[in-house]
């Protein structure tokens, strides 16, 4: 479980949780000069399925194939079990906060108010930046899949095909947003279920020219082909993959019942984290040597190391089944992507950090003036991977939102801790409530979370300064790659300097704006479902 909620002594209700999830405004995001605001029309399965399977894409089918050859096998397990691990941590620390505040600002929201207004708006900047640049990046990789099949589809009419259903899902109702990553979700969580079966079955030799004679990496190559440097050149490319949590916090803000859909979740998470990646990732080290010319590179073919492993063992549907996985995989990302980007700049118009019109939302529940602004910038970022190789800008993109993937971990810890201060000095019980979500592992979950996004933000400079594979310092590759560090300073100093803004007083510290107390009902419903036993409560997840 990823959160300890405190459960209050008595008897069950007859309450269904479907007559209690009710439909909730969004306080706490004040948006100027509009009627409408976002619909929390988010259900349970839609949030779970998410989380769950919505970030499975281009990081973890082909990124996996660069960190082979840059890590080796033991390196790329010690990166994606080092990145997994704090991706857990991250979830624990941002649970409390986002139960107790489901805003659409989630984590920039909850630093504005507890630590610093301007470091909300710089760790706003860099998500919203980042996250676009996302989009731009699954462009990318959509190209190169594409080019498994054929070379005669022209670069930019790839892109223009991608775009196209990205932008077509948001204008769409926010519902069939939902659903739309709902399918996709579950659809890419199948694959990865059969990929591992698949994996299993090569790994015994199955296939017209299938062998038993793999883990190559571990009995007669070099385990660290490029030492501690290849090491550190994995932990981006892992963000890169298992990244991503704080959509949970951004949805929470369109989420039906907080309290009860968060919670699940961030629980689903653990499935994701420990199944899905740690599991592929150990099959692709027995399966795929580090040598192999297909893995992605500057210079060689790009495909994913799924696809190397069945190409050698004879299979020949499966990789184009898996293909057309991947670009509805890349297609979902990249919807979900605009998603995150569209919602971070409506809640910073709402936190006044952004120009009002950008807070306008229609009467589907769409931000539509921030949904334009990122899709036309979305696009534009996109387009330019016309004029470079699809590896090259992968890598680019892909370090840059790393990058801020760990600037947001340590802004998420530090929020925390004054989060906890703030109600300790203000006598505020909201953790010792009935049902309250605790992290049970505060402060060491935060703690290591802040150490640990801090020292791969160092190693990740090392490795762009220092590339795998060249001797010497390469200034620009560190700058492309280290691109969020210096917007986040700017950002930072330069709204503190103009608004002349102090480090928020724990004792002032706004702790009911955007509050989710929970109803009579809610507690009822709540009561329900802890009254059954742990295997009812468990097969519950599976109920959509």
């Amino acid at each position: 479980m990823s959160s300890e909620e405190k459960k209050p002594a008595g008897t069950s209700t007859s309450v269904d949780s479907k007559d209690v999830q009710q439909d909730y405004d969004n306080p706490g995001e004040p948006i100027v000069g509009q009627t409408y605001s976002l619909q929390r029309n988010f259900k349970a399965r839609h949030i779970q399925m998410i989380c769950l399977g919505g970030c499975i894409g281009s990081g973890l089918f082909i990124a996996t194939g660069k960190s082979l050859r840059y890590g080796g096998a033991p390196g790329m397990l010690i990166g994606y079990t080092v990145i997994c691990t704090m991706a857990l941590a991250v979830m624990s620390t941002m649970s409390e906060a986002t139960v107790l505040w489901p805003t659409t600002g989630s984590f920039m929201d909850h630093a504005a108010r507890f630590v610093d207004p301007a470091m909300g708006f710089a760790i706003g900047i860099c998500e919203y930046i980042a996250w676009m640049t996302i989009v731009a990046a699954e462009g990318a990789v959509f190209n190169i899949i594409i080019g498994y099949w054929t070379d005669k589809v022209p670069v930019a009419a790839a892109m223009t095909i991608y775009l196209f259903v990205v932008f077509l899902i948001h204008t769409l109702p926010n519902s069939w947003f939902a659903e739309f990553e709902f399918v996709t979700a579950a659809l890419k969580i199948v694959a990865v279920i059969i990929l591992i079966l698949v994996c299993i079955a090569i790994a015994s030799g199955a296939g017209p020219t299938g062998s038993t004679d793999h883990a190559a990496n571990y009995k007669s190559l070099p385990a660290f082909p490029y030492g501690f440097k290849g090491v550190c050149a994995v932990f981006p490319l892992a963000a890169w993959a298992t990244g991503g949590q704080e959509i949970m916090g951004i949805t929470a803000g369109e989420a039906h019942m907080p309290r009860w859909d968060m919670p699940r979740a961030f629980n689903s998470l653990f499935v994701r984290i420990l199944f899905i990646y740690l599991s592929s990732v150990s099959f692709i080290t027995v399966l795929v040597n580090y040598t192999d010319p297909l893995l992605l590179g500057t210079s060689s073919v790009a495909a994913s190391p799924f696809v190397i492993a069945m190409k050698h063992a004879g299979i020949s549907v499966l990789p184009d089944l898996l293909n057309v996985v991947i670009i509805l995989g890349l297609c979902a990302i990249g919807a979900e992507s605009l998603y995150i980007s569209s919602r971070v700049q409506t809640a910073m118009a709402g936190m006044g950090m952004m120009p009002k019109i950008f807070g306008r939302v229609d009467k589907k529940g769409r931000p539509i003036w921030s949904l334009l602004c990122t899709m036309a910038l979305s696009a534009m970022m996109t387009y330019i991977n016309c004029s470079s190789t699809g590896g090259v800008v992968f890598t680019w993109f892909s370090s840059i939102a790393s990058t801020v993937y760990f600037m947001a971990w340590m802004v998420i810890s530090v929020t925390n801790w004054q989060m906890r201060k703030a109600l300790k000095v203000q006598n505020d019980p909201a953790l010792e409530l009935p049902y309250a979500v605790q992290s049970p592992w505060y402060p060491l979950a935060s703690v290591y979370l802040f150490i640990m996004s801090t020292l791969m933000l160092a190693l990740t400079g090392y490795s762009s300064m220092m590339p795998v594979g060249t001797e010497g310092i390469n200034v620009t590759n560190f700058f492309e790659t280290f691109l969020g560090v210096p917007i986040f300073v700017v950002a930072y100093f330069g709204y503190k300097l103009v608004y002349r803004t102090n480090f928020i007083n724990p004792a002032e510290a706004d702790l009911q704006t955007g509050r989710r107390p929970l109803t009579e009902d809610d507690i009822a419903m709540l009561d329900k479902y802890y009254a059954q036993s742990l295997g009812k409560r468990a097969l519950s997840y599976f109920h959509f």
